[in-house]
């Protein structure tokens, strides 16, 4: 509840900034995640410059996974996919994670290994290259 109550305060402003300011139509936020849909890339590179900047006199930061994104390409918001669907590749990069430690343990196979590693890296292509 805390982190909500957060979010709503200290980002307030920032959403009057960038629907008043950077002119943005299509904005989504949920606590602190947010997308923005322009038809320019370069728009929104500036925006994204511009929000930085603005942040940065509230003494916040973007994280390391802000992106640009094609509205075509595959990305995760909110822990879905563009599809709507949950996004399957953190469950699925634990289970390769302990696939190698049994493997490095002397557990199982190379064979072993190499066949879970095939199969899980065909589970995640739509989201992400691993």
């Amino acid at each position: 509840m805390t982190s909500q109550v957060l979010a709503i305060f200290y980002l307030n402003d920032l959403d009057h900034f960038i629907k008043e300011d950077l002119k943005i139509s299509y904005y989504v936020r949920y606590q602190d995640d947010f997308l923005l849909f322009h038809h320019s890339k370069k728009y929104l590179q500036y925006c994204l410059k511009e929000i930085e900047k603005f942040l940065e006199k509230e003494k916040l930061t973007l994280n390391a996974k802000t992106r640009i994104y094609k509205n075509t390409n595959q990305f995760i918001f909110l822990g879905r996919n563009s599809d709507f669907k949950y996004a399957r590749y953190r469950s699925v990069k634990r289970k390769l994670k302990a696939k190698k430690f049994l493997y490095e343990t002397g557990k199982i196979t190379l064979n072993g290994y190499a066949s879970s590693y095939i199969c899980y890296k065909g589970l995640l292509k739509p989201y992400r290259k691993i």
